[in-house]
């Protein structure tokens, strides 16, 4: 985070990333609608360079789904790390950076 708000690096997600995590986190047990709303306005305050699902990114992601054996959700971002010449960052070790780093593709440990 700190790199990102210097501005030595900059990141990037899919646009399906802010249903994901507000997804994720309304199934936590200790957020409230009241938490959940201000985690989203932080998640839009961040100012990621956002991508559109495209069509070739879509089937890319499936591509990579299929070979790993993923959820389309889980191979997207690995799709768009490939797209944009760079890494994708999880924090998933067992899913996620498992079956995607197994097979090569640009994916690292948060």
């Amino acid at each position: 985070m700190d790199s990102y708000v210097e501005g030595s690096i900059e990141l990037s997600a899919s646009e399906l990333l802010f249903y994901e995590v507000a997804n994720a986190l309304g199934y936590k047990p200790d957020y409230d609608v009241e938490r959940l709303k201000n985690a989203i306005s932080q998640l839009f305050r961040l100012n990621l360079k956002v991508t559109p699902i495209s069509e070739e990114l879509l089937i890319r992601a499936c591509e990579i789904a299929y070979d790993t054996d993923l959820t389309l959700y889980d191979a997207l971002p690995a799709a768009l790390a490939e797209r944009q010449n760079t890494t994708c960052i999880t924090a998933d070790e067992e899913t996620q950076y498992g079956k995607l780093h197994r097979r090569g593709y640009p994916i690292e440990l948060l």
